[in-house]
């Protein structure tokens, strides 16, 4: 395989997963190609993937949409978790580190969370990102899952670390820069898409609110 055609089928998963993202923000069905585009770089159909089943399917309360933080300019800091590009406001970060600790297992969890890690005097609870955000049975869930934790991402003054592939850039967005969720969404830790770079933006408080919910 040239490194060409690399790319391009790197570009069409990005393509496809931001697809899935952006219905999930308005909570309506894809087009017929863009689910043909998903089955092919995630193998899975949005559409039969049981609600139920679906990680983070907290009801958002009417009127929900752009948070009191971004009423003003913000920066957020780009990630990686199995090649898709996920953004966390600076406002909601705790801080960033290698994923060089020895992890503590967590047995009798879900196979959502890998383990503990020291952080700050804290115990941070280690998030599989990828499964959380990414639906079930897509076939990036299927790679090395120690790939898609090498770095962590700590939030929620660090008790929790969401694993991810690799660190990004910070970057500075305005209110319009982001296709904000609708009050009908039902992803509560999707805030919105980044427009320009195609990338989902994270509610951290919602997501933290179903991570306690997950563990429970």
């Amino acid at each position: 395989m040239t490194t060409a055609t690399r790319k391009v089928q790197l570009l069409d998963q990005q393509l496809a997963l931001s697809a899935y993202l952006d219905a999930m923000l308005q909570e309506q069905s894809l087009p017929i190609e863009s689910r043909a585009a998903v089955q092919a770089a995630a193998s899975v159909s949005v559409e039969k993937t049981p609600a139920a089943e679906q990680p983070g399917m907290e009801k958002i309360p009417p009127g929900a949409g752009v948070p009191v933080w971004a009423t003003v300019p913000f920066q957020v800091l780009l990630f990686k978790v199995a090649g898709l590009t996920l953004a966390v406001p600076l406002i909601k970060l705790k801080g960033v580190m290698p994923n060089e600790a020895e992890m503590t297992p967590m047995p009798g969890h879900s196979p959502l969370f890998l383990g503990i890690v020291p952080y700050q005097g804290c115990k941070a609870k280690v998030v599989d990102t990828a499964r959380f955000i990414l639906p079930q049975g897509s076939a990036q869930l299927d790679a090395d899952g120690a790939g898609r934790s090498a770095h962590l991402v700590m939030i929620d003054e660090g008790r929790w670390a969401l694993a991810c592939d690799s660190i990004g850039e910070v970057i500075e967005l305005e209110e319009k820069d982001v296709k904000w969720r609708s009050a009908n969404s039902k992803r509560a830790w999707l805030a919105g898409t980044v427009i320009e770079q195609m990338c989902a933006l994270l509610d951290i408080d919602a997501l933290t609110r179903n991570l306690v919910d997950g563990l429970a």
